[in-house]
């Protein structure tokens, strides 16, 4: 049975490697993977521990079997310049590559938009490598492309992401019954 339970301070050097294993196909080939484990650690770490002198609500979670950890999702509240009012962001969100297709990555999205749901939230911005096999997987909750934009210092370009929690929720819904 999957468990998806918010994460400790422990788990996070886990989520870390996951991140790093996933980082290489989003970037698609598009830039090299300079990511370190322990750099993303701490820097997460730092985030997790500082929601409350930022005025944010943050959710670090993870879906476990068996106390194995098989994906993990970040949210926050959005920046105001991405939703002005009543939006969150997914920050990360990563399932072990062997573990996709079992729809772990729908479980997760599900819990991050039901928590903010009991929060009055309304939108979602995803900021996503427009290269990255997972784009698709947006657009098919019914996320919409509003903007695109480089970073890493031009080499990725990353399209932003914005959709209606209610019709994504019930979207996720729909897909997570053939699974159940």
């Amino acid at each position: 049975m999957i468990e998806i339970r918010k994460l400790t301070e422990d788990d996070m050097q886990q989520a870390m490697e996951l991140k790093v294993l996933c980082w290489t196909e989003e970037l698609a080939g598009r830039a090299e993977n300079t990511l370190s484990v322990s750099k993303e650690r701490d820097s997460w770490l730092d985030w997790m521990n500082t929601a409350e002198e930022h005025n944010d609500i943050r959710l670090l979670i993870g879906a476990f079997e068996n106390n194995q950890m098989l994906g993990v999702a970040f949210a926050s509240f959005a920046e105001t310049d991405d939703i002005p009012d009543k939006g969150i962001e997914l920050n990360g969100f990563w399932v072990y590559p062997n573990q996709r297709g079992k729809g772990i990555s729908l479980m997760l999205l599900l819990y991050v938009l039901d928590f903010y749901s009991k929060e009055d939230m309304e939108k979602i911005v995803i900021y996503n490598p427009h290269y990255a096999p997972s784009n698709q997987y947006y657009q098919k909750l019914g996320a919409k492309v509003v903007k695109q934009e480089y970073q890493m210092e031009g080499k990725l370009l990353v399209d932003v992401f914005i959709a209606d929690i209610v019709p994504m929720k019930m979207k996720l819904k729909e897909l997570l019954h053939k699974y159940q």
